[in-house]
């Protein structure tokens, strides 16, 4: 982990300035109960502060627990004045400061104490002074009581030694108080402009030059000027204490006794050296490892020393709720961070996966604290059904290497905290957080509020419309723990701010809370019987009454004219005549679902929600709409608390297989979508993620039979359709017939859903001159950082505005820096996600396009159905997907001409086929490596490679890459894009049943694009796979000097790498038959130095093909005048070449 450890400055500076949250008699009690001691509740506690200043550690005790009592006693007559006014001002009657000094300390009599804090100046005293003040403490301490005493030690008081003799050597002639302060900051000043580098302990002494240039001048003077500070070994201070009959406990800071805090090292070699059970010895020897100047050390009476642990008692740990305010930092594209940022601005990160699930749950339920239990039950995963012991050790295990870390934002206690307990029926803004300094939370966290917070009005009471300005200061006083109140009134709060969301985002971020607000003990959440009861005799927020027969009969109809915004204005219309109906908010979250606005039908739940927040079927919805926006660990994670909650709902399990599947978790995915099948069979959603699942894993026999029952459950829906057809162009034994003929049914079923609608959608009057400007307009769900955005750049930018105005409709909401790049050089940018297919067509029309692009096929977010209705003259599709649209609309497909001679495509394709020639037909990576020597020439052996997905990798393939690697043991097989362990492991199975040595295996995860890149320079040759060839895996592998063997299919897909090859005239790698496929790889290890002069002068070839008179857009302009001239003269499409 990088983590924040706890600084440890001079106390009493500290003090003056915020509280201590290792002083809180609520953290005191729990560390005590680490070592087996018990101490009194804080609830009535009896706290003496000894070195108090001015009492501003003791302000958040005495706000918080009004029964308890604390008394705090300092020299400084100055600050204790001030902490007196602040007691005033707070009202309180449980808090007295005194003035004191030593002397008239011993000689009173202040009743017995069940916390006694020890630092400061009277920190500072030594010898018989201290003894005196250990007797003392003893004498006051109640029969629980116990002891804080901070005192500096040796050997880190060595070097505090040698400043304070810099200081009273400098100050030596002075005459006066304020002449002695001036010597000693000289000679601070002197020291800090620069110790000599031959200074064996100047970085020493430089940090605690730093320290104290910030110190006050009484502290100054006390600390290092007075002769008041004087370290002790911590086996002197043992014995000191022991004669006035108390005994070491441990640290009020844990983790500073901990020796495994310093490093592995560190621990191993002191359980070596000294492996005895004494506690004192082993902290002794621990200070002399780490150098400790100060110990803030927990004392008891000796009578209870036989119940102390020698150590700290891990098993304790399930017996403490913990909390911490924390955030996770999110990253782009719907994922997490491995880091969460604290409400002072820390950033914390881990790799350990359940310790960042801890971390998001007490963010959840910040500024509460959870139980041992509640951890667990909010961190299982619930397709894990036969771990719970395990998970239990394991949540331990993570709590205590948080407790060893010294993170200051975490804390914990025995029993629920002050945040627990409060009864408020509506949240409450902390009493301090006015005009009065200082701000502070009770876990005793101190900040600098914003100046809009000054005279916020206490109790704040729910919010309302005009709050809404204030939600960002209320987020802020939320995250930094300044509001408190009951369960119930967190959960009407949450509730609020749902009902008020204005952004997804805002959603997002309270959706877990609320949730956990809204639970009971059972669920995991803080909801209390007695809160339960109270909403009971509430609700009154909501009703449930159906929707007019009469309405839902038009907004069907409105649905099946796809007049979208209609159907969604009349929906929002329910919602504005009967706010208060649940139904009315559920209509309009199906109806902005159904009509393409996920944003819109996000916040439509958001208000149901805020009106019901325990219907864990809508937040199963819910989370299925946050994994359709993208916001994939969001998703994921509302999924997990629905299953916690109620296992019964099958969404949420689909949904969780979704995201495992969108991240290649294969057996994850395999065990939430079978759970998921079992509670709904017959779920066109539910069949489609199965069949998703199957076909990613290569299994597309079994992938096909789950696609056709999807179809056969939702005929209706294309992109079911879509999806089986995209999984049949990977099928190793279809025929080219075959796959045309599936594709051709799908265009009859779209062309019979729009026969109804194609007399409304009559064509638009061209004008018919083949010189005018022409509108190219493209249709495309992959307009962003998407390998179709490679091929489609260099045309983009090099097309001539003078004559083609470019038009973009974006299908999906995704937009990045390469949708920015593209959008500059259109004349329009529209995003369609949430249009209908008749708005779609309108749209276009209006636009007046002439030509439009389909860059998708049957793959994601296309919009098929829309070229159905023939919304522009010439419709043509082009490379987002290897094969035919299937529809009869579609007028051409635009392909390389490497790809086959004229007539061979030509039965497989609804479209006529323009051939192109390119200049430059792909976009490579900026900043890509330079091109090494072949690999092989050092290696002693050729390093065969794949970067394809692994879905395309079938058994087929896998027989003819075994076949290669089992001629010879010098031949190695590099594969790449592996999902986890899980998968490569299954890979190395495969290989292992083919007869393959796993030595020859090397397989490598997916990594980011330049080390996927760099990876490169492993490989001597890619070996392709078939019959779905590499077509973006080519191109990047051509740019680093490697070539592809490929064979050259029947089908499109079997194509791609054919056209890659030949463009760059490495025809040799082209070949027609599996025998040949094996020959020809196998012959290159014995050509290396051929290889070789390849691969260092191949991306030479591809900038070669670049003619500097020609741009790469030439050849395609020649095409949209040729398709625009057949258009003009009332020809019907054919196919043509156009000629380099």
């Amino acid at each position: 982990m990088t983590l924040d450890t706890a600084a440890s400055h001079p106390t009493m500076s500290a003090a003056d300035r915020c509280p201590l949250p290792y002083t809180s008699p609520t953290h005191l009690q729990a560390v005590a109960y680490l070592h087996g001691i018990v101490a009194a509740d804080p609830d009535r506690a009896r706290v003496l502060e000894l070195g108090c200043m001015s009492g501003a550690n003791l302000l958040p005790f005495a706000t918080a627990y009004p029964q308890a009592q604390a008394i705090g006693i300092d020299l400084d007559e100055e600050k204790i004045a001030q902490g007196q006014m602040w007691v005033q001002q707070y009202g309180l009657t449980n808090l007295q400061l005194q003035a004191m000094d030593l002397a008239s300390l011993l000689d009173s009599d202040l009743g017995k104490f069940d916390y006694i804090i020890v630092h400061g100046v009277f920190g500072l005293i030594g010898g018989e002074a201290r003894s005196a003040l250990l007797a003392y403490c003893h004498r006051h301490l109640s029969a629980k009581g116990v002891v804080c005493f901070s005192y500096s030690t040796y050997p880190g008081g060595k070097t505090e030694e040698i400043l304070q003799d810099a200081l009273n050597l400098h100050a030596s002639l002075a005459e006066t108080p304020e002449q002695q302060q001036a010597s000693a900051r000289a000679m601070l000043s002197y020291l800090s402009l620069g110790l000599s580098a031959d200074n064996p302990q100047g970085t020493a002494i430089a940090a605690l030059v730093e320290e104290a240039e910030k110190l006050g001048d009484v502290s100054l003077a006390l600390n290092y000027l007075q002769g008041l500070n004087q370290p002790c070994y911590l086996l002197d201070f043992n014995a000191q204490i022991t004669q006035e009959g108390l005994s070491y406990v441990g640290e009020i800071e844990p983790h500073t006794e901990i020796a495994a805090h310093y490093g592995e090292q560190v621990d191993s070699l002191l359980r070596a050296i000294c492996p005895t059970g004494n506690k004192i010895l082993k902290q002794q020897y621990l200070d002399f490892n780490v150098g400790r100047k100060r110990r803030f050390s927990l004392l008891v009476a000796a009578e209870r020393a036989e119940k102390l642990e020698s150590e700290i008692d891990t098993s304790r740990l399930d017996k403490l709720s913990w909390a911490g305010s924390f955030r996770r930092v999110m990253l782009n594209k719907g994922l997490a961070s491995n880091a969460h940022i604290t409400n002072t601005g820390i950033q914390i990160s881990t790799d350990h996966e359940l310790t960042q699930q801890i971390l998001d749950v007490l963010g959840n339920a910040w500024p509460a604290s959870v139980s041992f239990k509640q951890l667990i039950f909010n961190t299982h995963f619930p397709e894990r059904e036969n771990d719970e012991q395990e998970h239990e050790k394991n949540v331990r295990e993570s709590l205590y290497a948080l407790l060893k870390q010294g993170i200051s934002s975490i804390h914990f206690c025995v029993g629920e905290c002050a945040y627990r307990k409060s009864e408020f029926s509506a949240l409450r803004v902390l009493p301090n957080c006015g005009d009065i300094y200082p701000a502070f939370n009770y876990w005793y966290e101190s900040f600098t509020l914003p100046s809009e917070a000054q005279g916020l009005k206490i109790p704040m009471g729910l919010l309302d419309e005009q709050a809404e300005g204030s939600l960002a200061l209320l987020d802020e006083l939320h995250h930094k723990g300044l509001m408190i109140g009951s369960a119930l009134a967190w959960q009407r709060y949450l509730q609020k701010r749902m009902e008020l969301a204005k952004d997804v985002n805002e959603v997002i971020h309270n959706i877990s809370p609320l949730i956990m607000y809204s639970s009971n003990a059972s669920g995991g959440g803080l909801f209390k019987a007695s809160d339960v009861i109270k909403v009971e005799k509430s609700r009154k927020e909501f009703v449930n009454d159906p929707i007019d027969v009469k309405v839902k009969r038009q907004l069907y109809d409105l649905l099946q004219e796809q007049k979208y915004s209609e159907a969604r204005s009349l929906a929002e219309e329910l919602t504005v005549k009967q706010p208060d109906n649940l139904q009315n908010w559920i209509t309009l979250e199906r109806i902005n679902f159904v009509t393409g606005d996920k944003d819109a039908a996000i916040f439509s739940l958001a208000k149901v929600i805020s009106m019901h927040s325990n219907a864990w079927l809508v937040y199963s919805e819910l989370a299925s709409l946050l994994y359709n926006t993208y916001h994939y660990w969001e998703a994921i994670n509302l999924a997990y608390r629905v299953i916690r909650c109620d296992g019964s709902i099958a969404v949420a399990w689909n949904v969780v297989a979704l995201v495992y599947l969108k991240f290649e978790n294969m057996s994850g995915a395999e065990i939430c979508i079978e759970k998921a099948i079992k509670l709904l069979p017959n779920d066109a959603a539910i069949l489609n993620a199965m069949a998703m699942t199957l076909d990613t894993q290569s299994k597309i026999d079994e992938a096909i039979i789950y696609y056709r029952r999807a179809i056969e459950a939702a005929p209706f829906d294309l992109s079911l359709y879509s999806n089986m057809l995209f999984a049949l162009t990977h099928k190793n034994d279809i025929t080219p017939r075959e796959l045309f003929l599936e594709h051709r049914r799908y265009g009859e079923i779209v062309e019979n859903n729009n026969s109804t609608k194609l007399s409304v959608f009559l064509e638009r009057k061209r004008d018919k001159n083949t010189d005018r400007v022409l509108k190219i307009g493209f249709v495309s769900g992959d307009l962003w950082e998407h390998p179709v955005s490679n091929f489609l750049e260099p045309i983009w930018n090099d097309i001539s505005h003078e004559n083609f105005s470019l038009y973009a409709y974006t299908t999906t909401h995704k937009y990045d820096d390469t949708s920015r790049r593209l959008e500059k050089g259109a004349v329009a940018w529209h995003c369609v996600a949430g249009k209908s297919d008749s708005e779609l067509f309108d749209l276009i029309q209006r636009d007046g396009i002439d030509i439009l692009f389909d860059l998708s096929g049957h793959t994601g977010y296309n919009r098929l159905p829309v070229f159905s209705l023939k919304p522009a003259p010439i419709q043509i599709t082009w490379i987002g997907y290897p094969g035919t649209t299937g529809l009869k609309t579609m007028d051409y497909m635009i392909i390389d001409h490497n790809y086959a001679e004229a007539g061979v495509l030509d039965d497989q394709l609804t479209e006529k086929i323009i051939y192109l020639p390119f200049v430059k037909h792909f976009e490579p990576i900026s900043g890509c490596p330079d091109v090494n020597e072949l690999p092989a020439l050092s290696s002693g052996y050729l390093t065969l490679g794949s970067f394809n997905r692994p879905k395309k990798i079938n058994d087929s393939v896998i027989s003819t890459w075994a076949k290669i690697l089992s001629s010879s043991p010098k031949i190695r097989m590099f594969i790449g894009g592996m999902a986890g362990q899980a998968m490569i492991d299954d890979f190395q199975k495969k290989f292992a049943n083919a007869g393959v040595n796993s030595e020859q295996l090397i397989f490598e995860k997916r990594v980011s694009i330049h080390e996927y890149l760099r990876l490169h320079n492993k490989i001597d040759i890619l070996l392709d796979t078939f019959p779905y060839t590499g077509g973006t895996t080519t191109n990047h592998a051509m740019w680093m000097g490697v070539p592809t063997l490929t064979l050259a299919g029947t089908t499109l897909a079997s194509r791609q790498g054919v056209a890659g090859m030949k463009f760059v005239g490495l025809d040799e790698f082209v070949v027609l038959s599996q025998d040949e496929y094996i020959n020809t790889a196998v012959s290159w290890a014995s050509k290396l130095d051929e290889l070789n002069v390849i691969r260092q002068g191949l991306r030479q070839r591809i900038i070669r093909k670049k003619n500097h008179n020609i741009n790469a857009a030439f050849y395609f302009e020649k095409a949209l005048r040729r398709v625009w001239e057949i258009y003009c003269n009332g020809h019907e499409p054919y196919s043509f070449h156009i000629d380099e």
